[in-house]
Protein backbone atom coordinates (compact mmCIF):
# COMPACT_ATOMS: atom_id res chain seq x y z
CA UNK A 1 0.00 0.00 0.00
CA UNK A 2 2.85 2.38 0.78
CA UNK A 3 4.37 1.68 -2.63
CA UNK A 4 1.08 2.59 -4.33
CA UNK A 5 1.01 5.89 -2.44
CA UNK A 6 4.59 6.63 -3.54
CA UNK A 7 3.73 5.91 -7.19
CA UNK A 8 0.59 8.06 -7.05
CA UNK A 9 2.52 10.94 -5.44
CA UNK A 10 5.19 10.66 -8.15
CA UNK A 11 2.52 10.61 -10.87
CA UNK A 12 0.75 13.66 -9.41
CA UNK A 13 4.10 15.46 -9.18
CA UNK A 14 4.89 14.74 -12.83
CA UNK A 15 1.43 15.84 -13.97
CA UNK A 16 1.53 19.05 -11.92
CA UNK A 17 5.02 19.88 -13.18
CA UNK A 18 3.86 19.31 -16.75
CA UNK A 19 0.79 21.51 -16.27
CA UNK A 20 2.82 24.31 -14.69
CA UNK A 21 5.37 24.09 -17.52
CA UNK A 22 2.58 24.25 -20.10
CA UNK A 23 1.04 27.30 -18.44
CA UNK A 24 4.45 29.03 -18.31
CA UNK A 25 5.00 28.28 -22.01
CA UNK A 26 1.55 29.69 -22.86
CA UNK A 27 2.26 32.84 -20.84
CA UNK A 28 5.59 33.48 -22.59
CA UNK A 29 3.99 32.83 -25.97
CA UNK A 30 1.24 35.37 -25.26
CA UNK A 31 3.82 37.99 -24.22
CA UNK A 32 5.82 37.36 -27.41
CA UNK A 33 2.65 37.63 -29.48
CA UNK A 34 1.70 40.94 -27.88
CA UNK A 35 5.22 42.27 -28.51
CA UNK A 36 5.14 41.21 -32.16
CA UNK A 37 1.68 42.75 -32.58
CA UNK A 38 2.89 46.05 -31.12
CA UNK A 39 5.88 46.12 -33.48
CA UNK A 40 3.65 45.40 -36.47
CA UNK A 41 1.23 48.15 -35.41
CA UNK A 42 4.08 50.68 -35.34
CA UNK A 43 5.28 49.59 -38.78
CA UNK A 44 1.76 49.84 -40.20
CA UNK A 45 1.39 53.36 -38.82
CA UNK A 46 4.71 54.40 -40.36
CA UNK A 47 3.72 52.92 -43.72
CA UNK A 48 0.36 54.70 -43.52
CA UNK A 49 2.09 58.04 -42.99
CA UNK A 50 4.43 57.38 -45.93
CA UNK A 51 1.64 56.24 -48.26
CA UNK A 52 -0.53 59.20 -47.23
CA UNK A 53 2.24 61.57 -48.28
CA UNK A 54 2.72 59.76 -51.59
CA UNK A 55 -1.04 59.70 -52.24
CA UNK A 56 -1.38 63.42 -51.56
CA UNK A 57 1.49 64.07 -53.98
CA UNK A 58 -0.19 61.88 -56.61
CA UNK A 59 -3.51 63.68 -56.19
CA UNK A 60 -1.80 67.07 -56.48
CA UNK A 61 0.02 66.04 -59.67
CA UNK A 62 -3.06 64.44 -61.22
CA UNK A 63 -4.94 67.71 -60.72
CA UNK A 64 -2.18 69.55 -62.62
CA UNK A 65 -2.32 67.14 -65.54
CA UNK A 66 1.30 66.21 -64.91
CA UNK A 67 0.86 62.44 -65.28
CA UNK A 68 1.82 60.07 -68.06
CA UNK A 69 -0.95 59.15 -70.45
CA UNK A 70 -1.79 55.54 -69.75
CA UNK A 71 -4.93 55.24 -71.87
CA UNK A 72 -3.26 55.71 -75.25
CA UNK A 73 -4.02 53.12 -77.94
CA UNK A 74 -1.04 51.05 -79.04
CA UNK A 75 -0.28 49.46 -82.37
CA UNK A 76 0.86 46.16 -80.85
CA UNK A 77 -1.29 43.21 -81.87
CA UNK A 78 -1.81 40.32 -79.52
CA UNK A 79 -0.82 36.81 -80.53
CA UNK A 80 -4.13 35.29 -79.53
CA UNK A 81 -6.46 34.08 -82.30
CA UNK A 82 -9.59 35.29 -80.54
CA UNK A 83 -10.44 38.94 -80.45
CA UNK A 84 -10.81 40.36 -77.00
CA UNK A 85 -13.06 43.34 -76.50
Amino acid sequence: MEMLNGISIAFVTVVLTSVIGLLAWIATSVVDLKTDTAVIAVKVNENHKMITTLWEDYVDRSGNGNLAWLNEATDIESSSKEKIY
